[in-house]
């Protein structure tokens, strides 16, 4: 393996760029990846290897809609992928999706306004059970059912997370094809524990002190972190393993 840092671009253009905000979340791809170089740009680590026939570059931006907007840019304009994937984790707000769903969102919309169809092939995934549906982008952690009930009224949305709305506006705006691939990390009836949120900061960076003040002062909720750390992997692995088969079905 390889391993290149600098600013310079790929030597030849990516045929898949995939943005996610945390590296759990393509763990599973980037260990399928041959031919592996990396490069760090702009605080964003970037993988680049072979998969399926295809040049995949994989950028971890950290949560939230301006690291995922950065890490948007940084591939276009230092890889200059063909199409873009926002990869990861979502909640659901419709109450018929479960904890671990597959998700190919046909929409996605945020609490401005925005709308970014997703033009997919009717073919793509059709081998695995998945779903479609609109996904919203927040600016925050969705902790309760109850929150989670008020966004799908509101919005009428199916499942909702914190970056893709930034990697389309992105992609609409330099005319790069982009796709959406989510697995559903806990369903619209489940509440999280509240330390969650003050975790991750504004800026979508973890606060690894407020974690540590969290466990002082509920030490139960080391049994919550662990719990959602084995969900986690669970669910890491079932999005690898489509957005794998997603890539062998892609034509670039």
């Amino acid at each position: 393996m390889s391993d290149q840092r600098g600013v310079a671009p790929a030597p030849v253009p990516a045929d898949v760029g995939i943005v996610a905000a945390l590296a759990i979340e393509t763990g599973d791809l980037v260990e399928s990846l041959k031919n592996v170089c990396k490069y760090q740009s702009a605080s964003i680590p970037v993988i680049e290897g072979e998969h399926a026939g295809k040049i995949v570059a994989v950028a971890v931006s950290g949560p939230g809609r301006v690291a995922a907007r950065r890490a948007t840019e940084v591939l276009i304009s230092g890889h200059r992928p063909r199409l873009i994937i926002a990869a990861g984790f979502a909640g659901a707000l419709n109450p018929s999706f479960s904890r671990n769903d597959l998700i190919l969102p046909d929409e996605i919309i945020d609490c401005e306004g925005g709308r970014h169809p997703v033009d997919l092939p009717d073919s793509l995934g059709a081998t695995i059970r998945h779903a479609r549906g609109r996904l919203l982008t927040v600016d925050h952690v969705v902790l309760s059912a109850a929150q989670r009930g008020e966004l799908r009224d509101t919005y009428t949305a199916d499942s909702v997370d914190m970056e893709s709305s930034a990697v389309a506006a992105m992609c609409s705006e330099k005319l790069v094809r982009f796709l959406a691939i989510r697995v559903i990390s806990d369903d619209a009836q489940t509440d999280l524990p509240r330390e969650i949120a003050s975790v991750i900061a504004h800026g979508g960076t973890y606060r690894v002190g407020a974690a540590l003040r969290a466990v002082w002062q509920r030490p139960s909720s080391i049994k919550d972190f662990w719990g959602l750390y084995e969900h986690a992997i669970e669910a890491a692995g079932r999005l690898g393993k489509f957005v794998s088969l997603c890539l062998q079905e892609l034509q670039i």
